[in-house]
């Protein structure tokens, strides 16, 4: 079932090295319509912007090797800023939301992430060029 107000259709990218979170919200997100990709890595979310352009992205910020933030700097660095970056953080300090502006995310999500979260995020996304 597609959540109330979201955008079906949406190119996704979800970065997250918790194999069990990212197959799960795989899942939830083709359920709702999206084409989605997963990335359990810096390196591998990268390979994958090639020959997929995705409008949205979430990345964990606490991914091993290079972290989210500069994931997000390398993203923002090779797509347009059109693409919606949504920051997957266990930190909900000041100094964390600061540190994921400055990386270039657009959104920044508390973990646990609860499915109206991801709603509302896509809610607030349109395809690229469509």
């Amino acid at each position: 079932m597609t959540p109330v107000n979201a955008e079906p259709g949406l190119r996704v990218l979800f970065v997250e090295d918790n194999e069990d979170i990212a197959e799960l919200s795989e899942q939830l997100l083709a359920d709702w319509g999206h084409d989605v990709k997963t990335a359990g890595n810096g390196v591998e979310a990268l390979a994958k912007l090639s020959g997929f352009s995705p409008d949205v992205v979430f990345i964990d910020i606490g991914l091993p090797g290079m972290n989210g933030y500069e994931v997000a700097q390398r993203i923002r660095a090779q797509l347009p800023r059109s693409v919606t970056l949504v920051a997957l953080s266990g930190y909900d300090q000041d100094e964390h939301r600061k540190r994921a502006d400055e990386a270039g995310f657009d959104r920044y999500l508390v973990k646990p992430v609860l499915d109206d979260q991801l709603a509302d995020v896509l809610s607030r996304c349109r395809p690229a060029g469509r």
